[in-house]
């Protein structure tokens, strides 16, 4: 086994595996899938992981037949550390890895380790665990409302729009065993939030492909269409969450005006296309398109207290339940 590692035919992971860099991310995922066999990794050049890095990284690995195995070789141990502490290699058969790196405890107000979703209740506990880590501080519906309390629910329900999405669609044409992967960290040096939410299931253009909204039948007409209001929305004028499959269809055009308004964005890649919403810029991954829907959501922390952030949701939500009115 450990002649493995000696491999001359290696696969080289690049130097950031981030939503700075979607195309060497998704590029590296795409030669771990399409290489026959067993596959060695060679982690000498990483020096930068990110939430998206994690979450796709590990959606890829999740979907690989089984016996395949997977060697990594000469990772530097501030990534290992960082690794294990984020649990990514939590549910994997992995040898060499030293547990005494992962924090049991976690940091709730700095990061959401990588965790897989999945069911609708799940997502609604890890939407909740999210906002702390955004935001640095938990909600309490009970206590008095300050203008910074008053965002944090608003982006929960937005959460848990767009994660309750990624189940229901992910799972789509024929896909029922397609994962949902979702990380998040605060770096505190340029007082950034990133957040990943990753499947490998269908796409949008699948999902999509008889919406009236779909002019083209391509990916990145699937993202754009996806972004509209209400694409997805499968309920009728009933409370919010009455079931698992419900959903208002505004979770993602809501975090990506949240995450512009705070000065950032979201990275947003399907199939063979990937967009950056706040610049507008599309990148084609052509030679290593993502089979499912892989968004990473970035902004400022404190620039998130300065927004108004109900006024970005949908004026004409129909939704009248308590849980869910901002004013």
């Amino acid at each position: 086994m450990l002649g493995h590692l000696y491999a001359e035919d290696a696969i080289y992971f690049p130097r950031s595996l981030s939503a700075s860099d979607p195309e060497a991310l998704f590029s590296l995922c795409n030669a771990i899938t399409s290489r026959p066999g067993d596959v060695v990794l060679d982690a000498s050049d990483l020096v930068f992981i990110d939430p998206l890095g994690l979450a796709t990284l590990r959606a890829t690995l999740e979907s690989q037949p089984y016996g395949k195995c997977v060697f990594i070789r000469y990772m530097r141990d501030q990534i290992s550390f960082y690794l294990i502490r984020m649990d990514f290699f939590h549910g994997l058969n992995v040898e060499g890895i030293n547990e005494d790196a992962r924090n049991s405890g976690g940091e709730p107000f700095k990061c959401v380790e990588l965790i897989k979703v999945d069911d609708q209740e799940q997502a609604e506990a890890i939407a909740s665990r999210l906002v702390q880590a955004m935001t640095g501080r938990p909600y309490d519906a009970d206590a008095d409302a300050s203008e910074f309390d008053s965002c944090l629910q608003p982006i929960e329900y937005a959460l848990k729009e767009l994660l309750g999405n990624s189940l229901s669609h992910a799972k789509r044409e024929g896909r029922a065993r397609a994962s949902v992967w979702v990380a998040c960290q605060h770096f505190e040096d340029s007082d950034t939030v990133r957040i990943a939410i990753v499947d490998n299931g269908c796409g949008f253009l699948a999902t999509l492909k008889t919406h009236e909204a779909l002019k083209d039948r391509t990916h990145m007409n699937a993202i754009q269409v996806a972004l509209i209001e209400r694409v997805s929305c499968n309920r009728g004028p009933v409370l919010a969450y009455e079931s698992e499959s419900q959903n208002q269809g505004v979770g993602l055009t809501t975090t990506a005006r949240i995450a512009e308004a705070a000065e950032g964005h979201l990275i947003i890649a399907s199939g063979d296309a990937c967009l950056h919403t706040a610049s507008k810029s599309e990148f084609c991954l052509k030679n290593s398109p993502w089979a499912g829907v892989a968004i990473a959501f970035s902004c400022k922390r404190d620039k998130l207290p300065h927004v108004n952030i109900p006024s970005l949701l949908p004026q004409d939500d129909f939704v009248v339940d308590s849980e869910i009115r901002f004013d």
